[in-house]
This record gives structure tokens, sequence and C-alpha cells, in this order.
């Protein structure tokens, strides 16, 4: 009697013992489950790093090529901006000059012009005398 209730006993502790393995290699299972889900994660996430560091590397090193081009432009576009102000310096100087001048000649052309009617006047003045002298003297030579 003492030899099966300890049997009893002994069985039931194996059963409880094994109860326990099994629950001890389903948890070891979900775990190792878990742990390669989490290293696939991990690996997900260590390349997806790498993509976005070398996009991000891309992105700068484009954004650094252009504003090496905005500033190369920009200094073209001031220097071709000053030449053409300096251009345009040049033909308003040469405009003035050349205004100047044919403000000069169009004084003198009118100050011509007033001494050549001062003259026609003058030559009108003594063709009215003539013509009235030569009236007179043809009178008096006809009476």
């Amino acid at each position: 009697v003492c030899y099966e209730m300890e049997r009893e006993k002994t069985e039931a502790e194996r059963n409880q013992i094994l109860e326990d393995l099994q629950a001890v290699q389903r948890a070891f299972k979900d775990l190792h489950k878990k742990y390669e889900r989490i290293k696939e994660v991990i690996t997900t996430f260590k390349s997806n790093e790498d993509i976005l560091k070398t996009t991000a590397h891309g992105l700068c090193s484009r954004f650094k090529k252009g504003e090496e081009r905005y500033d190369l432009l920009k200094t073209h576009a001031e220097t071709k901006l000053e030449e053409a102000n300096a251009r345009l310096g040049e033909v308003k100087r040469s405009r003035a000059a050349e205004i100047a001048k044919l403000t000069a000649l169009l004084k003198k052309s009118e100050m011509g012009v007033n001494s050549l009617e001062r003259v026609v006047d003058e030559k009108n003045r003594e063709n009215q005398e003539l013509t009235a002298i030569c009236d007179e003297l043809i009178s008096k030579v006809g009476s």
C-alpha cells in the first residue's frame, strides 16, 4: 500500500514535471519565434537605415552641387549685369555727348538763320528804297 502511494505520488510528480517541461518547451518555442521575428525586424531596420543613410548622403551631395551651381550662376549673372550696366553707361554718355553736339549745331544753325533773315530784311529794305528811287526817277523823267 505504501509502495502504491509512493508510486502514485511519483507518477503525479512525473506528470507534473512533464507538464512543466511541455510548458517550458512551449514558452521556449514562443520565445524563439519572437527572437527570430525581432532578428528579422532588426535586419530590416538596419537595411532601411543603410538605404536612408545612402539616400541622405546622395541628397546632401546633390544639395551641395546645387548650391555650387547657384553660386556660379549668380556670379555669372552679376558679372553680365555689371557689363550690361557699364555698356549702358557708355551709351548714355555717348548719347549725351551727341545730344550736346547736336544742340550746339542747332543753336549755330539758328544763329545762322537769324543772321540770314536780317540780311534778307536788309536787302528787302534796300530793294524798296531802290524801287522808290527808281519810281521817283521814272516819274521825273516821264513828266
